[in-house]
């Protein structure tokens, strides 16, 4: 046998005796999951990590589990086009729309709102 099988064999061993340890805090930690994919109306996602640290120097392995509920904040937004210059445009700044039948002037935070909505609709919600 290998020290590396050995070390595998080993890590087989270490990874129940950290389960089993670890028994009741992974179980909350899964219940916490549901819950919080729940409120945030997502998919529940535990992540259970196994490592394996080698001190090569001492001759010793560590073996290392973690769990635990994994948040993640995204942000999608356009790539900037440094060719194209931006307008400093504050909370202030109105915008009007004009048609051929009037127009109408407010608060630009209010159009960017009306935008997003509109982002999501479809053609048959304005028919």
């Amino acid at each position: 046998m290998t020290k590396l099988n050995a070390i595998a064999e080993q890590a087989a061993i270490q990874l129940r005796n950290l389960v089993a340890e670890a028994h009741a805090d992974i179980l909350a930690a899964w219940d916490g999951c549901i819950a919080e994919a729940q409120a945030q109306e997502t998919k529940p996602k535990l992540k259970l990590s196994y490592a394996i640290t080698l001190d090569l120097d001492k001759n010793e392995a560590d073996y290392g589990l973690t769990f635990g509920v994994r948040h993640k904040l995204t942000i999608t937004a356009p790539i900037p086009n440094p060719d194209q210059t931006t307008l400093p445009l504050d909370t202030d700044t109105t915008a009007t729309l004009k048609t051929d039948k009037g127009s109408v002037t407010a608060p630009l935070p209010v159009f960017r709102d009306a935008v997003r909505q509109m982002r999501g609709a479809t053609a048959d919600d304005f028919a």
